[in-house]
Protein backbone atom coordinates (compact mmCIF):
# COMPACT_ATOMS: atom_id res chain seq x y z
CA UNK A 1 0.00 0.00 0.00
CA UNK A 2 1.36 3.41 -1.03
CA UNK A 3 0.40 6.27 1.27
CA UNK A 4 -0.15 9.36 -0.91
CA UNK A 5 -0.38 13.03 -0.05
CA UNK A 6 -2.25 15.17 -2.58
CA UNK A 7 -1.05 18.77 -2.99
CA UNK A 8 -3.50 21.18 -4.64
CA UNK A 9 -7.23 20.48 -4.50
CA UNK A 10 -8.55 22.24 -7.59
CA UNK A 11 -10.10 20.64 -10.66
CA UNK A 12 -7.10 18.41 -11.36
CA UNK A 13 -6.61 17.61 -7.70
CA UNK A 14 -10.19 16.39 -7.58
CA UNK A 15 -9.55 14.18 -10.59
CA UNK A 16 -6.42 12.65 -9.05
CA UNK A 17 -8.20 12.16 -5.71
CA UNK A 18 -10.87 10.01 -7.37
CA UNK A 19 -8.16 7.88 -8.98
CA UNK A 20 -6.28 7.24 -5.74
CA UNK A 21 -9.52 6.49 -3.90
CA UNK A 22 -10.39 3.82 -6.48
CA UNK A 23 -6.96 2.16 -6.47
CA UNK A 24 -6.65 -0.82 -4.10
CA UNK A 25 -2.95 -0.18 -3.51
CA UNK A 26 -3.14 3.59 -2.98
CA UNK A 27 -4.15 5.20 0.31
CA UNK A 28 -5.03 8.88 -0.04
CA UNK A 29 -3.72 9.61 3.44
CA UNK A 30 -3.27 13.38 3.32
CA UNK A 31 -4.37 16.45 1.36
CA UNK A 32 -3.19 20.04 1.40
CA UNK A 33 -4.60 23.30 0.10
CA UNK A 34 -4.53 26.91 1.33
CA UNK A 35 -8.35 27.09 1.29
CA UNK A 36 -9.74 25.66 4.53
CA UNK A 37 -13.19 24.74 3.20
CA UNK A 38 -11.74 22.87 0.25
CA UNK A 39 -9.29 20.79 2.25
CA UNK A 40 -11.98 20.03 4.81
CA UNK A 41 -14.29 18.78 2.06
CA UNK A 42 -11.60 16.51 0.62
CA UNK A 43 -10.64 15.24 4.08
CA UNK A 44 -14.27 14.36 4.78
CA UNK A 45 -14.87 12.73 1.39
CA UNK A 46 -11.70 10.62 1.28
CA UNK A 47 -10.82 10.13 4.94
CA UNK A 48 -7.54 12.00 4.49
CA UNK A 49 -5.75 14.19 6.99
CA UNK A 50 -5.91 17.87 5.92
CA UNK A 51 -3.00 20.29 5.90
CA UNK A 52 -2.81 23.98 5.06
CA UNK A 53 0.57 23.77 3.30
CA UNK A 54 2.78 21.33 1.44
CA UNK A 55 5.59 21.65 3.96
CA UNK A 56 3.23 20.64 6.78
CA UNK A 57 2.00 17.65 4.79
CA UNK A 58 5.54 16.52 3.98
CA UNK A 59 6.10 15.89 7.69
CA UNK A 60 3.20 13.41 7.70
CA UNK A 61 3.49 9.63 7.33
CA UNK A 62 3.26 9.45 3.53
CA UNK A 63 5.34 7.70 0.88
CA UNK A 64 4.57 9.88 -2.14
CA UNK A 65 3.27 13.28 -3.12
CA UNK A 66 0.90 13.90 -6.02
CA UNK A 67 1.40 17.54 -7.05
CA UNK A 68 -1.63 19.20 -8.66
CA UNK A 69 -0.65 22.76 -7.80
CA UNK A 70 -0.53 25.57 -10.40
CA UNK A 71 2.34 25.30 -12.88
CA UNK A 72 4.34 28.22 -11.47
CA UNK A 73 4.57 26.38 -8.14
CA UNK A 74 5.81 23.07 -9.56
CA UNK A 75 9.53 23.66 -9.11
CA UNK A 76 9.38 24.66 -5.45
CA UNK A 77 6.89 21.89 -4.69
CA UNK A 78 8.98 19.16 -6.33
CA UNK A 79 12.18 20.42 -4.70
CA UNK A 80 10.50 20.39 -1.28
CA UNK A 81 9.07 16.89 -1.78
CA UNK A 82 12.41 15.57 -3.03
CA UNK A 83 14.22 17.07 -0.05
CA UNK A 84 11.72 15.26 2.19
CA UNK A 85 12.51 12.01 0.32
CA UNK A 86 8.97 11.49 -0.96
CA UNK A 87 8.28 9.94 -4.35
CA UNK A 88 6.63 12.40 -6.72
CA UNK A 89 3.91 12.45 -9.36
CA UNK A 90 3.68 15.98 -10.77
CA UNK A 91 1.03 17.30 -13.12
CA UNK A 92 2.26 18.51 -16.49
CA UNK A 93 3.99 20.64 -17.53
CA UNK A 94 7.05 19.91 -15.44
CA UNK A 95 7.79 23.64 -15.14
CA UNK A 96 7.65 26.95 -17.01
CA UNK A 97 11.30 27.06 -18.16
CA UNK A 98 14.10 24.70 -19.14
CA UNK A 99 16.31 25.85 -16.20
CA UNK A 100 13.45 25.07 -13.81
CA UNK A 101 13.18 21.60 -15.39
CA UNK A 102 16.91 21.09 -14.89
CA UNK A 103 16.61 22.13 -11.24
CA UNK A 104 13.74 19.69 -10.72
CA UNK A 105 15.61 16.81 -12.36
CA UNK A 106 18.69 17.62 -10.28
CA UNK A 107 16.66 17.64 -7.07
CA UNK A 108 15.01 14.26 -7.67
CA UNK A 109 18.28 12.70 -8.85
CA UNK A 110 20.03 13.91 -5.70
CA UNK A 111 17.32 12.53 -3.40
CA UNK A 112 16.98 9.22 -5.24
CA UNK A 113 13.17 9.29 -5.24
CA UNK A 114 10.96 8.11 -8.10
CA UNK A 115 9.58 10.95 -10.20
CA UNK A 116 7.08 11.12 -13.04
CA UNK A 117 5.40 14.01 -14.82
CA UNK A 118 1.74 13.29 -15.53
CA UNK A 119 1.59 13.44 -19.34
CA UNK A 120 -1.80 11.77 -19.36
CA UNK A 121 -2.15 11.43 -23.14
CA UNK A 122 0.51 8.71 -23.04
CA UNK A 123 -2.02 6.73 -20.97
CA UNK A 124 -5.23 7.76 -22.78
CA UNK A 125 -7.01 4.76 -24.37
CA UNK A 126 -7.14 6.00 -27.99
CA UNK A 127 -3.55 7.22 -27.93
CA UNK A 128 -2.19 4.02 -26.37
CA UNK A 129 -3.92 1.94 -29.05
CA UNK A 130 -2.51 4.22 -31.76
CA UNK A 131 0.98 3.93 -30.25
CA UNK A 132 0.71 0.12 -30.26
CA UNK A 133 -0.36 0.16 -33.93
CA UNK A 134 2.56 2.40 -34.85
CA UNK A 135 5.04 0.31 -32.86
CA UNK A 136 3.82 -2.87 -34.57
CA UNK A 137 4.99 -1.51 -37.92
CA UNK A 138 2.05 -3.07 -39.79
CA UNK A 139 1.17 0.21 -41.50
CA UNK A 140 4.75 1.16 -42.33
CA UNK A 141 6.46 4.46 -41.73
CA UNK A 142 4.64 7.64 -40.73
CA UNK A 143 4.40 10.28 -43.47
CA UNK A 144 2.66 13.06 -41.56
CA UNK A 145 0.74 13.80 -38.37
CA UNK A 146 -1.96 16.39 -37.69
CA UNK A 147 -3.22 16.97 -34.13
CA UNK A 148 -5.81 19.31 -32.63
CA UNK A 149 -7.05 20.18 -29.14
CA UNK A 150 -9.79 22.77 -28.68
CA UNK A 151 -11.50 24.02 -25.54
CA UNK A 152 -13.50 26.91 -24.15
CA UNK A 153 -11.64 28.98 -21.52
CA UNK A 154 -11.37 26.99 -18.28
CA UNK A 155 -13.44 28.47 -15.48
CA UNK A 156 -12.02 26.30 -12.73
CA UNK A 157 -8.50 27.69 -12.15
CA UNK A 158 -7.68 29.01 -8.68
CA UNK A 159 -7.58 32.82 -8.77
CA UNK A 160 -7.64 32.49 -12.60
CA UNK A 161 -3.91 31.74 -12.64
CA UNK A 162 -4.25 29.82 -15.90
CA UNK A 163 -5.05 33.01 -17.83
CA UNK A 164 -1.76 34.68 -16.85
CA UNK A 165 0.97 33.52 -19.27
CA UNK A 166 3.65 34.27 -16.66
CA UNK A 167 2.04 31.71 -14.37
CA UNK A 168 0.75 29.11 -16.83
CA UNK A 169 2.50 29.59 -20.16
CA UNK A 170 -0.92 30.02 -21.75
CA UNK A 171 -2.56 27.42 -23.93
CA UNK A 172 0.83 26.38 -25.30
CA UNK A 173 2.25 24.98 -22.05
CA UNK A 174 -1.05 24.05 -20.49
CA UNK A 175 -2.83 22.27 -23.37
CA UNK A 176 -0.87 22.33 -26.65
CA UNK A 177 1.89 20.45 -24.79
CA UNK A 178 -0.20 17.26 -24.95
CA UNK A 179 -0.01 17.12 -28.74
CA UNK A 180 3.59 18.32 -29.05
CA UNK A 181 4.62 15.65 -26.55
CA UNK A 182 2.71 12.91 -28.37
CA UNK A 183 4.21 13.97 -31.71
CA UNK A 184 7.71 13.78 -30.24
CA UNK A 185 6.85 10.41 -28.65
CA UNK A 186 5.94 8.81 -31.98
CA UNK A 187 8.28 10.73 -34.33
CA UNK A 188 11.25 11.68 -32.19
CA UNK A 189 12.33 15.25 -31.54
CA UNK A 190 12.20 17.66 -34.50
CA UNK A 191 14.99 19.95 -35.61
CA UNK A 192 12.76 22.94 -36.34
CA UNK A 193 9.61 24.38 -34.79
CA UNK A 194 7.52 27.00 -36.59
CA UNK A 195 4.41 28.52 -35.05
CA UNK A 196 1.87 31.30 -35.35
CA UNK A 197 -0.72 32.28 -32.80
CA UNK A 198 -3.36 34.68 -31.61
CA UNK A 199 -2.96 36.35 -28.23
CA UNK A 200 -5.70 37.08 -25.73
CA UNK A 201 -5.94 40.45 -24.02
CA UNK A 202 -3.81 39.09 -21.17
CA UNK A 203 -0.95 38.37 -23.56
CA UNK A 204 -1.16 34.57 -23.78
CA UNK A 205 -1.07 32.62 -27.02
CA UNK A 206 -4.35 30.88 -26.28
CA UNK A 207 -4.66 29.95 -29.96
CA UNK A 208 -1.55 28.36 -31.50
CA UNK A 209 -0.68 26.60 -34.76
CA UNK A 210 2.62 24.71 -34.80
CA UNK A 211 4.57 22.82 -37.48
CA UNK A 212 7.50 20.56 -36.63
CA UNK A 213 10.03 19.35 -39.19
CA UNK A 214 13.33 17.52 -39.17
CA UNK A 215 12.06 14.48 -37.28
CA UNK A 216 14.49 11.52 -37.44
CA UNK A 217 12.61 9.63 -40.20
CA UNK A 218 11.48 12.63 -42.20
CA UNK A 219 7.82 12.90 -41.20
CA UNK A 220 6.16 16.30 -40.86
CA UNK A 221 3.70 17.23 -38.10
CA UNK A 222 1.24 20.02 -37.40
CA UNK A 223 -0.73 20.75 -34.26
CA UNK A 224 -3.36 23.32 -33.40
CA UNK A 225 -4.50 24.25 -29.95
CA UNK A 226 -7.07 26.70 -28.65
CA UNK A 227 -8.13 27.54 -25.12
CA UNK A 228 -10.39 30.34 -26.32
CA UNK A 229 -13.34 28.66 -28.05
CA UNK A 230 -16.92 29.77 -27.37
CA UNK A 231 -18.37 28.64 -24.04
CA UNK A 232 -20.71 26.06 -25.62
CA UNK A 233 -18.06 24.56 -27.92
CA UNK A 234 -17.37 20.99 -26.73
CA UNK A 235 -13.85 20.08 -25.66
CA UNK A 236 -12.37 18.24 -28.64
CA UNK A 237 -9.28 16.08 -29.18
CA UNK A 238 -8.35 15.08 -32.72
CA UNK A 239 -5.51 13.27 -34.44
CA UNK A 240 -4.79 12.16 -38.00
CA UNK A 241 -1.79 10.06 -39.01
CA UNK A 242 -1.00 9.13 -42.60
CA UNK A 243 1.37 6.21 -43.09
CA UNK A 244 2.83 4.26 -46.01
CA UNK A 245 0.35 1.45 -45.38
CA UNK A 246 -2.75 3.25 -44.21
CA UNK A 247 -4.37 6.10 -42.32
CA UNK A 248 -5.50 6.60 -38.72
CA UNK A 249 -8.01 9.10 -37.40
CA UNK A 250 -9.08 9.76 -33.83
CA UNK A 251 -11.71 12.30 -32.82
CA UNK A 252 -13.63 12.65 -29.60
CA UNK A 253 -16.48 14.06 -31.71
CA UNK A 254 -16.93 10.69 -33.47
CA UNK A 255 -18.46 7.43 -32.30
CA UNK A 256 -16.49 5.20 -32.42
CA UNK A 257 -13.67 7.64 -31.76
CA UNK A 258 -10.91 5.66 -33.52
CA UNK A 259 -10.72 4.68 -37.21
CA UNK A 260 -7.94 2.71 -38.93
CA UNK A 261 -8.01 2.32 -42.73
CA UNK A 262 -5.28 0.12 -44.28
CA UNK A 263 -4.33 1.01 -47.88
CA UNK A 264 -5.31 -2.48 -49.09
CA UNK A 265 -8.88 -1.80 -48.04
CA UNK A 266 -11.24 -2.11 -45.12
CA UNK A 267 -12.06 0.03 -42.10
CA UNK A 268 -11.25 -0.93 -38.52
CA UNK A 269 -12.50 0.42 -35.21
CA UNK A 270 -10.09 -1.06 -32.65
CA UNK A 271 -11.36 -1.86 -29.18
CA UNK A 272 -10.19 0.59 -26.55
CA UNK A 273 -8.76 -0.64 -23.24
CA UNK A 274 -11.01 -0.09 -20.26
CA UNK A 275 -9.41 0.25 -16.82
CA UNK A 276 -10.36 -2.47 -14.37
CA UNK A 277 -12.12 -0.52 -11.61
CA UNK A 278 -11.89 -2.35 -8.26
CA UNK A 279 -15.35 -3.00 -6.91
CA UNK A 280 -14.25 -1.87 -3.45
CA UNK A 281 -12.85 1.41 -4.76
CA UNK A 282 -14.68 4.62 -3.87
CA UNK A 283 -14.57 7.56 -6.22
CA UNK A 284 -16.04 9.92 -3.66
CA UNK A 285 -18.58 12.46 -4.80
CA UNK A 286 -16.78 14.23 -7.63
CA UNK A 287 -17.85 12.09 -10.59
CA UNK A 288 -17.69 8.73 -12.28
CA UNK A 289 -14.23 7.15 -12.18
CA UNK A 290 -15.00 5.25 -15.40
CA UNK A 291 -15.10 8.58 -17.25
CA UNK A 292 -11.55 9.50 -16.22
CA UNK A 293 -9.85 7.54 -18.99
CA UNK A 294 -6.11 7.88 -18.85
CA UNK A 295 -6.05 9.68 -15.51
CA UNK A 296 -6.90 6.46 -13.69
CA UNK A 297 -4.44 4.39 -15.75
CA UNK A 298 -1.72 6.99 -15.19
CA UNK A 299 -2.17 6.98 -11.40
CA UNK A 300 -2.37 3.18 -11.38
CA UNK A 301 0.88 2.93 -13.34
CA UNK A 302 2.74 5.30 -11.02
CA UNK A 303 1.57 3.60 -7.83
CA UNK A 304 2.36 0.16 -9.28
CA UNK A 305 5.88 1.36 -10.13
CA UNK A 306 6.38 2.45 -6.51
CA UNK A 307 5.13 -0.88 -5.17
CA UNK A 308 7.52 -2.75 -7.48
CA UNK A 309 10.37 -0.31 -6.80
CA UNK A 310 10.62 0.36 -10.54
CA UNK A 311 11.51 3.62 -12.25
CA UNK A 312 8.59 4.89 -14.37
CA UNK A 313 9.51 4.58 -18.04
CA UNK A 314 6.36 5.53 -19.97
CA UNK A 315 7.24 9.17 -19.25
CA UNK A 316 10.83 10.00 -18.36
CA UNK A 317 12.03 13.29 -16.84
CA UNK A 318 14.07 13.97 -19.99
CA UNK A 319 10.97 13.54 -22.18
CA UNK A 320 8.93 15.81 -19.92
CA UNK A 321 11.62 18.48 -20.17
CA UNK A 322 11.71 18.05 -23.96
CA UNK A 323 7.95 18.69 -24.10
CA UNK A 324 8.49 21.98 -22.26
CA UNK A 325 11.28 22.89 -24.68
CA UNK A 326 8.98 22.25 -27.65
CA UNK A 327 6.35 24.54 -26.14
CA UNK A 328 8.88 27.27 -25.46
CA UNK A 329 10.15 26.99 -29.04
CA UNK A 330 6.59 27.28 -30.38
CA UNK A 331 5.96 30.35 -28.22
CA UNK A 332 9.21 31.96 -29.34
CA UNK A 333 8.44 31.25 -32.99
CA UNK A 334 4.97 32.74 -32.64
CA UNK A 335 6.44 35.81 -30.94
CA UNK A 336 9.17 36.40 -33.51
CA UNK A 337 7.54 35.11 -36.68
CA UNK A 338 10.60 32.97 -37.37
CA UNK A 339 11.34 29.23 -37.11
CA UNK A 340 13.21 28.05 -34.04
CA UNK A 341 15.98 25.46 -34.30
CA UNK A 342 16.38 22.84 -31.57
Amino acid sequence: MVRVGLAGLGFMGGTHAQCHAALPNSDLAAVCDPEEDRRAEFADTYGAKPFASLNEMLAADIDAVDICMPTYLHRQAVEAAAAAHKHILCEKPMALTAPDCDAIIGAVDKSGVQFMVAHVIRFWPEYTVIKDILDSGRLGNILWVSAARMSPPPTWSWQEWIFDPKLSGGAVLDMHIHDLDFIAWILGMPKTVSAAGVKTQRGAFDSIFTTTTGHPHGAVATAEGCLDMAADFPFTMGLKINLEGGSIEMSTRHTPSLLVTPRDGGAEHPDLPQPAIPSAGSAGTAGNIEDLGGYFTEAQYFVDCLERNETPSVVTPAEAKAAVQLCLAATKSAETGRPVSL
